[in-house]
């Protein structure tokens, strides 16, 4: 493999395995500084707020200084939080870490679709489609990697994407630039359907970091440890990975409205079976639900991320991905928070942890409604974007 494509694929497992690895953790971190949920939550929430904060202004950074120079700024900065996270003697020292980490994560995967495109002009699918195993596989890695070093102690949860960040760091020296992105973010915001399709995706994320979030809780309040509560939360990136190409294609075929439609419903009805099905039994109910929602998760997000990059006019490609990051990373950030939060809140409302647990999987379901209603009004319109033609069998007549 190319080294430079190995340097960009390993920052991307950088950044997903540092946000994956820490669901499972948790409630060991909850026990570690005597605080709730809503407390303990703010370690992911911090990192993901850095990182969504920074995306667009450090993209246009980037064009001033180098990406690639950017890049390996970025990858230095991630290892030197990482040493500092497992260091760190307060809980308030890791809020601040994470949001500097948030913001060295930015300054990596943030910069990866456009440098793995400049790299490999002529082969810029494989390449961004290998970024796109990367960021599977490093999700599927974080919770069972997480899991295992939380039994070991929280700092060397933390420590997980050291080894990457060091590969990459190595690999790294000769990366090209980017190319120049005209257009201006108000006229990103402006286009027809891009506004509303970018608030569904940060819904979507919001739904899907905050489910991940209360059910660690769930299961640490019910006496699992956290490898296997990362065994667990693996069902979800292991269901997406297979899914995945599957739903891509669906979506050329049908139209990405109409399957991030269809993913949406398939969410909500899912999520109402994830309010309840871990209350039956916590270890099968979980795993069943978790699969439930892998379907919905699949579709929505194959077709949502498609249409949001297709709805962005020429020129502002650039701007439409880094808006796209920005918006998962501050959805997963809300999600957090608001899990966390409900969490604490309905601990001291209900006698019983799994109902407060089962309130917060259905506030976070309403939101996931509001993502379908979005979506759904764009269909109404009766504008459908990546509909492939009936004599074209590929599929590739979508956008």
């Amino acid at each position: 493999m190319d080294r430079r494509l190995l340097a960009l694929l390993s920052g991307v497992l950088l950044g997903t395995v540092s946000e994956s690895s820490l669901a499972p953790a948790l409630p060991v971190l909850e026990r570690a500084f005597a605080v709730g949920p809503e407390a303990a939550q703010g370690v992911v929430s911090l990192g993901l707020l850095g990182a969504a904060l920074a995306y667009l202004p450090l993209a246009g950074l980037a064009g001033r200084v180098g990406a690639g120079r950017l890049f390996r700024t970025g990858l230095f900065l991630h290892a030197l939080s990482a040493l500092l996270l497992a260091l760190a003697p307060s809980l308030w020292a890791l809020y601040l870490l994470r949001l500097l980490q948030g913001v060295a994560t930015a300054m990596v995967v943030g910069l990866v679709p456009g440098l793995a495109a400049s790299a490999f002009p002529e082969a810029r699918g494989y390449a961004l489609g290998m970024v796109a195993s990367t960021v599977a596989a490093g999700t599927l890695l974080g919770p069972a990697l997480g899991g295992l070093a939380a039994g070991w102690g929280l700092p060397y949860v933390f420590l997980l994407p050291l080894p990457a960040a060091l590969l990459a760091l190595l690999l790294s020296g000769n990366l090209p630039e980017l190319p120049r992105q005209e257009g201006t973010l108000p006229s990103l915001l402006r286009a027809p359907g891009f506004l509303p399709a970018l608030l569904a995706t940060g819904l979507y994320f919001l739904h899907t970091l905050g489910t991940t979030v209360a059910l660690a809780f769930h299961l640490g309040k019910e006496g699992f440890s956290p490898g296997a509560i990362g065994g667990l939360l693996l069902l979800g990136p292991l269901e997406f990975l297979f899914l995945g190409a599957w739903a891509g294609r669906r979506a050329d075929r049908m139209g990405y409205n109409r399957v991030a439609l269809l993913g949406a419903y398939l969410l909500v009805a899912a999520g109402l079976a994830f309010a309840l099905l871990p209350l039956l039994h916590p270890l099968w109910g979980s795993a069943l639900a978790l699969l439930l929602l892998g379907v919905g998760r699949a579709l929505f997000q194959a077709a949502n991320n498609a249409l949001v990059l297709s709805l962005a006019p020429k020129g502002t490609e650039g701007l439409a991905s880094g808006a796209l990051s920005v918006a998962r990373a501050l959805g997963q950030a809300l999600g957090s928070a608001l899990a966390g939060g409900s969490l604490g809140l309905f601990y001291r409302l209900f006698p019983s942890h799994g109902l407060a647990f089962a309130a917060t999987a259905l506030l976070l379901t309403a939101f996931m409604g509001l993502a379908a209603f979005l979506v759904r009004s764009r269909e109404g319109s009766g504008e459908e974007v990546g509909h492939a033609p009936l004599d074209d069998p590929g599929g590739e007549g979508g956008a």
